[in-house]
């Protein structure tokens, strides 16, 4: 893994793809109503506002990024540059990933796809079906889509926007651990919050939804005493400098060092009835 400034990297991708991320806006469907207003408060100060663009939500993928039946299967499709893909743990060097695209009302009734046929999200190109495929179709009652499923290599997606390689990056750089230097990350990745587990503030993320339609989270920082003093994850993540610690539900938090044993089980027993509780 390349040893560089997270902040310079999302900068950099924000700068080259400006003109084709920020149109993307079918990623909005999985956020619910506090993200969006998460995401519409103005950057607290100059530094915050050069750092925040366009959200990552799901990763991005590299040119001629092509999606498989599976691993080393058929090829069902070729996507442009930067096109926003959800992918679910890797898998022996493969992406399991889906795809929203845009479909007409003759499509969502009849949903066979043809080979050679363009692929658009929200009207922006994003590539072609490289074979005759039959997709699932969804409406939220204002678009119609499809679901493209398939498999991709490691390689295809880029680092910077994978949320847990972000991260990492990302810390190397703000090694004081405050909550307020966390905040670019935070709208960068489009993170929900929750403050129901008093005195801890969470900001998350959720899995993909591939393999499980009711996915539960992915990263969650953990803050008290406006300090993130931990991080939980679902999928492999190592922090230099932390300790881990298993919760319920498979998950792993890695708490930060210097953090008191009373806090970090009182956080951990807190956690576990919280999420034990849930749907």
């Amino acid at each position: 893994m390349k040893n560089f400034c997270y902040l310079a990297l999302v900068m950099f991708l924000f700068a080259c793809h400006s003109d084709k991320h920020s149109r993307f806006g079918n990623e909005d469907e999985t956020n619910t109503g506090a993200a969006t207003t998460t995401a519409k408060k103005k950057p607290a100060n100059k530094k915050l506002a050069a750092s925040v663009g366009a959200a990552i939500i799901g990763e991005r993928v590299s040119p001629g990024t092509v999606i498989r039946s599976g691993p080393k299967g058929d090829v069902i499709a070729t996507l442009a540059d930067y096109i926003p893909v959800h992918c679910a743990p890797l898998k022996d060097g493969w992406y399991p990933v889906s795809v929203d695209i845009d479909i007409t009302s003759t499509e969502y009734t009849k949903p066979l796809f043809r080979k050679g046929r363009q692929l658009k999200i929200n009207g922006t190109d994003a590539g072609v079906l490289e074979k005759d495929i039959r997709l699932p179709v969804a409406t939220n009652g204002e678009r119609m889509w499809a679901t493209l499923n398939g498999y991709t290599e490691k390689k295809n997606i880029r680092g910077g926007t994978v949320i847990e390689t972000a991260l990492i990056n990302y810390l190397r750089e703000h090694k004081d651990h405050r909550e307020e230097d966390m905040q670019a990350f935070i709208h960068n990745f489009k993170l929900e919050e929750e403050k129901s587990l008093r005195p801890y503030t969470l900001y998350f993320n959720y899995e993909s939804g591939i393999d499980d339609p009711s996915p539960m989270y992915r990263v969650v920082l953990v803050c008290q005493g406006k300090q993130l003093i931990g991080v939980i994850h679902s999928r492999p993540l190592e922090l230099p400098g932390t300790t881990s610690r298993r919760l319920q539900r498979d998950f792993t938090i890695q708490y930060f060092s210097g953090i008191e044993k009373s806090l970090q089980e009182d956080f951990a027993g807190k956690f576990n009835k919280f999420i034990v509780a849930a749907d």
